[in-house]
């Protein structure tokens, strides 16, 4: 904990609060004291900000909106917000602040990220776009390997995946199958029947793995809330291999709270 404001490196950190070093003295991270121009970046006050082991900026905050060439020569234009960057001092993550050509076409105001050679590595989707099979809806947030595969994603709204409809996290294998989904409506799969919101995973050939799900929930006598979880594995032919209960119960009741 910082008792004066310090200049550290290419950063003067902030009195009063912490400052990290690696077991070579070199800066891992502090809270600039005032606004400096670093890497190219104009680094707001009072920004927490990480350094790459090299000195460079890894993610801090800027005070002002700022267009960046990245390694395959295409720009993008970043906002006056969280940034991170590679330790070439390449972009790996800002908010969009303006429009950007290719496609899937990405939401202003999101935020994108970049894999070091300039390809897309995440962003949220501002038109409904197909890929590995799946109905992604504007909105989405989805996420791409360095060779651009996708692999996986979040959506409030409902995916078509197949014969399945799944929302919230999702994740495929590096063959683009699915990996795990969470159920958005219930389904039978492998002769199992599961309610909307089970959270499944599949192997790589398409066969059920697991599952999890709420099998039972209620109340007791003084409000105390209570669920039971149900966990289960199954083999590729889909019989069951193990199954068990969690379950939880609050220690407070309605009743109790003040």
């Amino acid at each position: 904990m910082l008792t004066k404001d310090e200049q550290v490196g290419k950063l003067t950190c902030k009195k009063g609060a912490e400052l990290g070093v690696d077991a070579n003295k070199r800066i891992v991270f502090c809270t600039t004291a005032r606004a400096v121009d670093v890497d190219g970046l104009a680094v707001a006050a009072d920004a927490y900000t990480l350094v790459h082991p090299n000195g460079r900026i890894y993610q801090t905050h800027v005070r002002a909106a700022f267009e960046v060439t990245l390694a395959d020569k295409t720009t993008v234009k970043c906002a006056a917000n969280l940034v991170a960057l590679h330790d070439d001092g390449h972009l790996r993550y800002c908010e969009l602040a303006a429009k950007r050509a290719g496609s899937p076409r990405p939401r202003v105001g999101g935020g994108i990220s970049f894999h070091p050679d300039g390809r897309i590595a995440s962003l949220t989707l501002d038109e409904p776009f197909e890929a590995a099979g799946l109905a992604l809806p504007a909105g989405t947030f989805v996420g791409w390997d360095a060779k651009g595969a996708l692999l996986g994603g979040y959506a409030s709204d409902a995916i078509r995946a197949g014969a399945l409809s799944i929302h919230y996290d999702f994740a495929l294998h590096p063959s683009g199958k699915l990996a795990t989904i969470q159920l958005a409506a219930a389904a039978k799969i492998q002769g199992h029947d599961f309610p909307a919101d089970a959270k499944l995973g599949f192997r790589d050939d398409g066969t059920l793995e697991a599952a999890q799900y709420v099998a039972d929930r209620g109340f007791m006598i003084h409000g105390e809330q209570w669920t039971d979880t149900r966990h289960m594995t199954f083999n590729p032919a889909g019989k069951i291999t193990s199954s068990r209960i969690d379950h939880w119960q609050s220690p407070i009741g309605e009743g109790r709270h003040k």
